[in-house]
């Protein structure tokens, strides 16, 4: 193992959080953007839109791409989305931030919501996440999937069991005219 190794190493073991960005800079191992990018934060307020890669297409009047504000605060996500019918029409609703787990590591973030219940159609169960990377201090990555499994009804049923997909672009908002 080679000194540099066992000293890594060490710091991990240690649980050492905080490396100088600019000193990896200086000695090769990292650039000024990449510096700003590790010392940006997720806190703030984020809207955007989110593009279908995978819609099931079981709800003809539904259209996939939504539009997306998520509100980051430590280690609490709110989010409304804003879907938009194929007729034009704009919903939107806000999500149960009780049921969202948040997580930041570096760059990378995930949003994740785990829920069942009971309706119409009987028991459900749905998985919602939002995985998240900085493209730059005031711009973010989403990858959005949602998974449902209505338990009760045959699986030959319409919209038994389906997952949506979906990506795009979030910027930073600047609040207060900054």
């Amino acid at each position: 193992m080679t000194k540099l190794f066992r000293i890594a190493l060490m710091a991990v073991a240690l649980g050492a959080a905080a490396i100088d960005p600019l000193t990896c800079a200086a000695q090769g191992h990292g650039t000024p953007d990449g510096a700003a990018l590790r010392a940006a934060s997720y806190n703030g307020v984020w809207t955007g839109a989110i593009k279908c890669l995978h819609d099931p297409g079981i709800w003809p009047e539904d259209d996939c791409d939504i539009g997306l504000r998520l509100d980051i605060a430590e280690q609490v996500i709110r989010i409304r989305e804003t879907t938009r019918s194929k007729k034009g029409k704009e919903t939107p609703s806000d999500l149960d931030p009780a049921k969202f787990h948040f997580a930041v590591l570096g760059t990378n973030a995930v949003a994740l919501s785990m829920d069942s219940g009971s309706d119409e159609d009987g028991t459900w169960v749905e998985t919602w996440s939002f995985v998240m990377t900085l493209k730059d201090p005031d711009h973010m990555i989403v990858h959005w999937n949602r998974v449902v499994n209505n338990v009760d009804l045959p699986a030959s049923s319409k919209g038994s069991k389906f997952s949506i997909a979906g990506m795009g672009e979030l910027t930073r908002a600047r609040l207060g005219g900054k």
